[in-house]
């Protein structure tokens, strides 16, 4: 009987004891201030697009001064979206803790294209989306030079960056990728006095396959050196010129 009173009496003080420590914590985060705000960038060692004072420029701009200010009064949707206006950044996590201190979690875009040509200088990013150069920091990547349009580069540009960045060999191949006026595609080496003239991005991996059974039986026997132009254009045909 007495241990049935116990888990009864227990059964309601639970409840009771949650609500009034949300009140009590709500009271109290309505009268905390802002002491401190920290900013936390991350994959800042790899990738450095993005400095801290970036970030502090931004808010000064936009005059967000949290410090010293309720933190009941504080936007964080508000902060994160005015961040996010930078197209460097991905995604900007902001929120409050219970001992006064704003955080700003900052998480930056990965490219995986450079862009030289006709329609600008900048990335595209792993979503196919562009993104501004940095003055901080200049990725290695695959560049896109010449008659580049920025929908190519969103587009069919995109999915072969995506497939270089998957494939360890062709990564590691191919630094330049040259769009001509007539549309068809020459690639650009790192290894090799030649030029890969691709046609069109059309069947792509099979056009790269095809190289790479010739760069095994034919380049590895008379060298890397002996052709000016390898020509993939046409299906399951790898044509050379000296």
């Amino acid at each position: 009987m007495i241990g049935t009173l116990v888990r009864i009496f227990l059964t309601c003080l639970i409840p009771l004891y949650l609500l009034v420590a949300f009140f009590l914590f709500s009271n109290r985060n309505d009268n905390e201030v802002c002491k401190e705000v920290i900013i936390n960038i991350q994959d800042s060692v790899k990738t450095p697009f993005l400095k801290l004072q970036d970030v502090k420029n931004t808010l000064a701009r936009n005059r967000i001064q949290p410090v010293g200010k309720p933190l009941h009064e504080i936007d964080t949707y508000d902060i994160s979206e005015k961040l996010e206006e930078n197209a460097i950044i991905r995604r900007a996590n902001c929120y409050k803790t219970p001992n006064g201190t704003l955080r700003i979690d900052i998480y930056q875009r990965n490219p995986i294209l450079r862009v030289m040509g006709t329609s600008g200088n900048y990335y595209i990013d792993d979503e196919g989306l562009i993104m501004p150069v940095s003055y901080n920091f200049t990725a290695h990547l695959p560049v896109a030079s010449g008659q580049v349009t920025k929908e190519q580069a969103s587009n069919s540009l995109y999915e072969f960056a995506l497939f270089l960045k998957e494939n360890r060999f062709w990564r590691y191949q191919i630094e330049q990728i040259h769009l001509l006026p007539n549309g068809e595609v020459e690639l650009i080496p790192k290894v090799g006095d030649h030029i890969i003239q691709l046609g069109d991005f059309t069947n792509y991996e099979k056009k790269l396959d095809n190289l790479m059974t010739f760069y095994k039986k034919g380049l590895s026997k008379k060298g890397w050196n002996v052709y000016k132009t390898i020509n993939l254009k046409y299906e399951n045909q790898v044509i050379c010129s000296k």
